[in-house]
């Protein structure tokens, strides 16, 4: 009986934490649907005030769209094991890719796009970059109420 009790329990565990890595899957794709949605508008608002002003921005804003949808595949891809090193292992190696891809694709914008217009590009990442900020703000209370 101790035995079943026991599997019972450790099945159990188990669920909240699948069930723990399917919300954070979830909120990793609302989140980079938003920073879609937040890179698509302030483009169409910008084509209307200066043409050059607006595939600048639209650039800032799929640099940050990139770098997050990278970084949410490697920590939610094909590994599933959770096993607290490869975890934290994933984590860092992911946001040190993160950090690079970012780096790389503003040397690509400024070096491939002629003309841009640089305060756009970095204003539109930074407000593209914070949006996980917001989504998490309106996620939060529905969290607090499941529990």
């Amino acid at each position: 009986m101790r035995a079943a009790r026991t599997f019972l329990d450790s099945l159990e565990h188990f669920r909240g934490r699948h069930r723990l890595l399917n919300d954070s899957r979830k909120q990793a794709f609302i989140t980079i649907i938003a920073q879609l949605a937040v890179t698509s508008i302030i483009f169409i608002l910008m084509v209307f005030v200066e043409w050059v002003a607006a595939y600048s921005a639209l650039a800032g804003g799929l640099i940050a769209t990139l770098t997050t949808a990278w970084f949410a595949l490697k920590v939610f891809g094909a590994n599933k094991r959770n096993e607290p090193v490869v975890v934290l292992r994933t984590l860092y190696w992911a946001e040190i890719n993160k950090i690079l891809l970012t780096g790389a694709l503003f040397v690509a914008a400024f070096v491939l796009i002629k003309p841009v217009n640089g305060a756009a590009l970095l204003a539109v990442y930074f407000l593209v970059y914070m949006t996980p900020l917001v989504v998490d703000y309106f996620i939060q209370p529905k969290r607090r109420r499941e529990n």
